[in-house]
């Protein structure tokens, strides 16, 4: 038996420079928890650790909140970078197990061959899905809006965090310390509120994209 599904493997970027690996790995765990209870309807196979610290990867019945998946983990783990490759093909080996150590087949070949590749260059995240015009666009985009995010400082991560929370400048200030007016100067230096408008449309984009392929059968 075999079916085509989608793979997210991540690679943790100078992992052998974290000093405090089993805190890490904690930390890491708590967080694949959280991403497998709040997108139980969207995975075939839990996200988990793969190597060490080193590599996860979760398969996919659907890539429709993928981005959200790989934003909520880069948020928590911040600042800890983490590269990401998205491919759908077969699995042909271990799907009754719904364990993604135990299987395999082509897409995670040429998963690791896509991860391999990226690990040479700079960018962030690579897919391969389905029309190559539109999985270069959406794959541009993300890489924009991650390296935009790269550059953020922790405290400016904070901020953002906290406003997504509560979606009030005056709470985010007493939760950090610092004032109103330092909470709106971050957003507005950091352009926040574009950067928000840019990924709801994002989002937009994958589902439509994800609906498109299952309506046509590209996807069962």
């Amino acid at each position: 038996m075999k079916e085509k599904f989608y793979v997210l493997l991540g690679d943790v970027i100078s992992s052998r420079r974290i000093s405090d690996r089993e805190r890490f790995q904690n930390e890491f765990e708590e967080v694949l928890e959280k991403i497998n209870t709040v997108y139980v309807e969207d995975i075939f196979a839990n996200f988990k650790i793969l190597k060490g610290i080193d590599e996860i990867g979760g398969v996919l019945s659907t890539m429709s909140n993928v981005y959200k998946i790989i934003n909520e983990i880069l948020e928590q783990l911040h600042p800890n970078r983490i590269r990401f490759v998205l491919i759908f093909d077969y699995i042909d080996i271990g799907l009754e197990t719904f364990d993604i150590s135990k299987m395999d087949g082509p897409v995670f070949h040429k998963a690791s061959d896509t991860l391999s590749t990226l690990k040479k260059s700079k960018l962030m995240f690579e897919m391969s899905i389905s029309d190559k015009m539109i999985d270069t666009a959406i794959t541009g985009q993300i890489n924009l809006i991650l390296l935009t995010k790269k550059n953020w400082s922790l405290k400016q991560h904070q901020i953002v965090r906290e406003y997504k929370r509560t979606n009030n400048q005056d709470d985010v200030a007493k939760k950090l310390g610092i004032t109103q007016q330092a909470v709106s100067k971050t957003l507005n230096k950091i352009m926040w509120k574009e950067i928000y408008l840019i990924e709801k449309k994002l989002n937009y984009i994958i589902d439509d994209y994800s609906q498109k392929l299952h309506a046509k059968g590209d996807i069962k």
